[in-house]
């Protein structure tokens, strides 16, 4: 079954994104998938142990952009594209259709033209193997209120993340059980990002992570993304050298 999706998009012309524009990719997902799965993605999602997980996960934007940060923006000047996964295959295989059905897209007040679609089935590798993060990666636990974001380097960043991934095991009817071990790879401040969702100011870290665990987690992982916000668009991973 089709759990991943790589979107390519022209835009009409040359303009700019804001810097968070994920939330425009957000509401895009939204707004193209039928009402009644929508509703129950936005609305609901999946019961856990820690509330209602959303169960898909998007990329970064790549190809022919720049950051302009004195502007606060992101300037395209040609093809760009992201990458989205789900372990339900129903919400990706109907955003399949709704990409190939539009003629145009609209994305925080740029028009694009749908260039190219790519579906794919994701087949966990062997263990151990190198996760890549194509968006950051965040991980934090509240406290008093607030949130509190851990470093790689601290112990909790791993013990929330490998938590997390048994949590979406469990809210998916999969095997939870088995080691798991994530080791950041040369993850240094250079990976630190720190980014805006509608009014909130979120820490995460891209990079490289060697990732053993039983298939069924591997799995999770590339279908559901690392640690926490994936529906924000944080947390996607795919597998990249050692």
């Amino acid at each position: 079954m089709v759990h991943l999706l790589k979107i390519r998009l022209a835009p009409d012309r040359p303009g700019s994104l804001p810097l968070a524009y994920r939330e425009a990719i957000q509401g895009l997902i939204y707004n193209l998938l039928p009402r009644k799965l929508s509703l129950w993605l936005h609305e609901e999602g999946l019961p856990t142990t820690q509330g209602y997980w959303k169960p898909f996960v998007f990329s970064r934007l790549s190809g022919k952009l720049k950051p302009d940060i004195g502007n606060k923006s992101i300037r395209l000047t040609g093809p760009v594209y992201f990458k989205l996964a789900s372990p339900l295959p129903e919400v990706v295989g109907e955003l399949g259709k709704a990409f190939l059905l539009a003629r145009r897209i609209e994305l925080a007040g740029l028009s694009f033209t749908h260039e190219e679609l790519t579906m794919e089935e994701i087949t966990p590798p062997p263990s151990p193997t190198v996760l890549v993060a194509r968006s950051p990666i965040t991980v934090f636990r509240k406290e008093n209120g607030r949130r509190r974001y851990f470093r790689p380097e601290e112990p909790e960043f791993v013990e929330l993340l490998v938590r997390n991934i048994r949590m979406k095991a469990e809210a998916l009817g999969k095997s939870r059980a088995g080691e798991v071990v994530i080791e950041p790879l040369g993850v240094t401040t250079r990976h630190k990002k720190i980014e805006r969702f509608r009014r909130l100011i979120i820490e995460g870290w891209m990079g490289r992570y060697r990732f053993s665990a039983p298939s069924e987690l591997t799995w999770v992982a590339l279908t559901s993304g690392l640690g926490a916000l994936g529906s924000q668009g944080f947390g996607f991973v795919e597998v990249g050298r050692d």
